[in-house]
């Protein structure tokens, strides 16, 4: 099962799918949670974003999500190659600090 977070982005999975979820955050960064009085837990506020069969397509999914909707005007193949690579790289060094080595 997966239960990952990168910035503000939730990555969670059954045995059928994974889903990307964008969490809501305070003015400090950190995610907004609300008390759910049925199940007795405090759940992540969240908008579900996308439904993938598995983590490679979800965060393939996440990436094209970033350049579509990111700040930077994308005009040439260059430039969305370059950012498609910069977010590479960030998923990369954003799991590599978390990895233990050897997994």
């Amino acid at each position: 099962m997966i239960d990952m977070k990168v910035d503000q982005y939730h990555l969670t999975s059954d045995k059928y799918e994974v889903k990307v979820n964008r969490m809501s955050l305070d003015s400090h960064g950190h995610p907004v949670t609300s008390y759910d009085e049925k199940s007795g837990i405090n759940r992540l506020v969240e908008v579900p974003l996308a439904h993938c069969n598995d983590v490679e397509d979800a965060l393939h999914w996440l990436r094209g999500y970033l350049i579509r909707t990111g700040s930077e005007r994308i005009t040439t193949v260059d430039q969305l190659a370059r950012e498609s690579q910069r977010i590479e790289r960030q998923f990369d060094a954003y799991i590599k600090e978390r990895v233990p080595e050897g997994l």
